[in-house]
């Protein structure tokens, strides 16, 4: 309400301001024709003095009328200062018209007359002039008359007292007009201002509601009662695929086929309400879209149905959308293939199939030997590209009617549907499957330029069993792909009752290997590296376990748990900060000469750890261990790309005078590759060698081959399982002089090793 009055406050001003310009000056033209007709009955100088004054205010009230022009605002204060201006000229010609009543009234009575008609047309002049303020024309009104009727009263006769009545009521009826006449003029800025208001209102809700329609990302139409479209914006458009002029002007009921749609918009124009949802082909364009559309009737005043509108929801996208969301929780993102809840579907598919039609089938678990090996020295690219290459190579040599998964890692499985109806039979053609699978994953490959081998473990469980449901299958499957793992890798094994016996034997040895580090459980022995005479020039250190309930546990039973569950890492830190702790004690106590290397064994995945350089450095600076007494042995796993990282882990750590050699020499299949770009120190022959030591052998070949060529490489020659004298005797007799095995000592404790150093031979009693 109070903004309201401001705003007919501020709109009666400017009335002012505007309505004032002709009456100021006929004003003025009124005084000076009063001042010109007084001449001979006034004073002169009072007349020129009057009219002086008269003509300034009014060129004052001029220039104002000019300088609310240009500087009229629309702020409350600054019109309230506009106003009291205003007011201040008003009432100044107001009190000069008064003082003419004194100043410039006749003796005679025809001027009197005249002065009484100019006084009497001045006020009704100020009213049409004056109305928009009560104060401007209540002021004028009695600053200008009250004088009059005054000198009126004074002069006391019959003519003058009539007169001074007859402005008295004058008076009074014009102040009850101007009232009137103000209130009417406030009364109609207020129904303008709401008119302009109420037109704002639905020029800015015309223009939001075209906003909507035009920018809406839906697509919305209007109809009439007799369904043809009046109009539509852009985003229908785009979605029926057509044109503006194509859409305006179509009659639905006539032209549209999809009887959804038409339904959905017979039931607009009858119900109110229409809905559809499908695929949509629009008659304009022939476009095919899924869409969503919510039909709504557009009724009158009275209820009666008019038209309709229709809002379109695109659908494409999302249902795009949702089959990519699907295909990503039912397929591998990087094969292609079935994940494991497809294969799992599959699989409880394909065996009630099976019992319902009598025949055996089979699902086959597929692990990559060495995978992760690869993965870490070539690089993740390269193993991705290994596992596409891996199901490209599964999926183009299984049966048409076999499905493939993968089911993670380097992890596949495949299922093998109607092999046969006798057990034994479809057993057989698994297994040749099964081979034929295994030969073509075994094939070389280059991969980025670098030649890749991978061999495949396969595990195998014939299905349908009673009883035992698709997952119980697939844990079968992965039971007896670890025991083909077990049995050397690059194997197929069958599922017996037995191996569900020994996975849980695993799980139990990995809940116990991870309680065993914090429980003090694991220990380090040291099996001597002597010469021919039994003198000790080193040692490895080799892992025991000392279980609370089993005893002693060698670590080819459970170091392969700790690789696949992670773990590893863990438990070859400990070693390499014990056998480093040890070379410590034993140099404080003098034990150690500048020949003596204390060895441990390091995995291909530890080796291949970014930060296995550092962790080497601070476990040495850690425990205070010299450098060239440490010695690191690697498989020949770790060596299966000789790239530049592996070279500078090995420099780094020679430059430290850590040594390097390679465990099991021959066993591997690229041995001859990285032995002329590797820095190593010493080659060892495998036990396996050494052990079938006989005349003429292959094996002899063999070693005498690995000796030659340690020798023309400069680098020294350890062999371990030495355990007859016959081999240590061939050994010495072909050039090699350092020997590790039972013939000189067992692998014995850090009490008894201790020993043997004090007494600088192996040879000690009770050993």
């Amino acid at each position: 309400m109070e903004k309201t009055s401001r705003r007919v406050f501020i709109e009666q001003v400017r009335l002012l301001y505007v309505n004032s310009m002709i009456p100021i000056l006929v004003s003025v033209v009124v005084g000076a024709v009063l001042c010109w007709s007084q001449r001979i009955v006034v004073n002169k100088t009072v007349l020129i003095v009057w009219f002086t004054l008269f003509f300034t205010i009014s060129v004052v009230r001029i220039s104002l009328l000019f300088l609310f022009r240009k500087h009229s605002t629309s702020e409350y204060n600054d019109t309230k200062y506009w106003h009291n201006r205003f007011l201040i000229g008003t009432y100044s010609v107001a009190i000069l018209w008064g003082s003419a009543s004194f100043l410039l009234f006749p003796d005679s009575q025809p001027n009197q007359m005249v002065l009484f008609l100019i006084i009497i047309g001045m006020a009704g002049g100020a009213i049409s002039s004056l109305c928009p303020s009560l104060p401007a024309v209540s002021g004028f009104l009695s600053l200008m008359l009250i004088p009059f009727m005054f000198k009126m009263m004074i002069l006391s006769s019959d003519n003058s007292l009539l007169l001074g009545l007859l402005l008295l009521l004058f008076w009074v009826v014009t102040l009850n007009g101007a009232f009137k006449i103000n209130t009417s003029i406030r009364d109609n800025i207020k129904l303008r201002l709401q008119s302009i208001e109420r037109e704002k209102i639905f020029k800015a809700n015309e223009e939001r509601y075209r906003h909507i329609f035009s920018n809406a990302p839906l697509g919305i139409f209007q109809y009439d009662k007799d369904s043809v479209i009046v109009d539509c914006n852009d985003a229908f458009v785009n979605i029926i695929g057509s044109s503006w002029e194509m859409l305006v002007g179509l009659d639905m009921l006539a032209r549209l086929k999809e009887r959804g749609m038409l339904s959905a918009i017979k039931d607009s124009l009858t119900t109110g309400n229409g809905y559809f949802e499908g695929e949509y082909s629009s008659v304009t364009s022939k476009k095919t879209s899924s869409v969503r559309v919510f039909l709504k009737a557009i009724k009158s005043s009275d209820q009666t149905i008019i038209g309709g509108v229709g809002i379109v929801e695109d659908l494409t996208e999302k249902k795009l959308s949702e089959q990519q969301i699907q295909y990503h929780t039912t397929y591998d993102s990087l094969t292609g293939l079935p994940n494991r809840r497809l294969l799992l579907d599959h699989l409880t598919n394909e065996m009630s199939r099976a019992s319902r039609k009598g025949h055996y089938g089979a699902l086959l678990y597929i692990d990559l030997d060495n995978f992760k090996t690869i993965n870490d020295s070539l690089g993740h690219s390269v193993g991705d590209e290994l596992l596409k290459l891996v199901s490209d190579r599964i999926t183009d040599n299984i049966r048409q009617e076999d499905s493939a998964a993968r089911m993670g890692g380097d992890e596949f499985t495949i299922i093998l549907t109607e092999l046969d109806d006798i057990i034994e039979l479809a057993a057989g053609k698994a297994r040749e499957i099964a081979e034929e699978i295994s030969y073509c994953i075994s094939c070389p490959c280059k991969i980025e330029r670098q030649e890749v081998y991978i061999t495949p473990s396969i595990g195998v469980s014939l299905f349908p069993k009673p009883g035992i449901r698709s997952d119980d299958i697939l844990k079968q499957a992965d039971t007896a792909m670890y025991r083909a793992k077990a049995a050397g890798r690059n194997k197929i094994k069958f599922f017996l009752p037995s191996m569900q016996d020994a996975a849980d034997e695993r799980l139990r040895l990995y809940i116990d290997i991870r309680k065993a580090l914090n429980k003090d459980e694991l220990a380090i022995h040291f099996q001597p590296q002597v010469d021919i005479s039994g003198g000790i020039v080193g040692a490895e250190a080799l892992l025991r376990w000392h279980h609370p309930k089993r005893g002693l546990i060698l670590p080819g039973a459970f170091l392969s748990i700790a690789e696949e569950t992670g773990i590893m890492w863990d438990i070859g830190r400990w070693v390499l900060r014990s056998a480093c702790q040890h070379i410590k004690i034993w140099i404080d106590a003098g034990l150690l000469g500048d020949f003596h290397t204390i060895s441990i064994n390091i995995s291909s995945i530890e080796f291949a750890a970014p930060d296995f350089v550092n962790t080497v450095i601070s476990i040495l600076e850690e425990t205070g261990a010299r450098p060239e007494h440490l010695g690191i042995e690697l498989t020949e796993s770790s060596f299966i790309s000789p790239g530049g990282d592996i070279v500078n882990k090995i420099k780094i750590l020679q430059e430290l005078g850590v040594k390097f050699s390679v465990d099991d020499f021959g066993t591997g299949y690229s041995s001859l590759s990285y032995l002329k770009s590797l820095p190593l120190n010493t080659l060892k022959i495998d036990r396996s060698f050494v052990n079938d030591i006989k005349d003429a052998s292959h094996d002899v070949v063999l070693v005498d081959t690995i000796i030659m060529m340690a020798h023309n490489l400069g680098l020294e020659i350890i062999a371990e399982g030495v355990e007859t004298e016959q081999e240590l005797l061939y050994l010495n007799t072909r050039g090699c002089t350092i020997y590790q095995g039972y013939y000189f000592s067992k692998p014995v404790t850090v009490a008894t090793f201790t020993k043997m150093l004090e007494a600088g031979n192996s040879k000690l009693a009770g050993t």
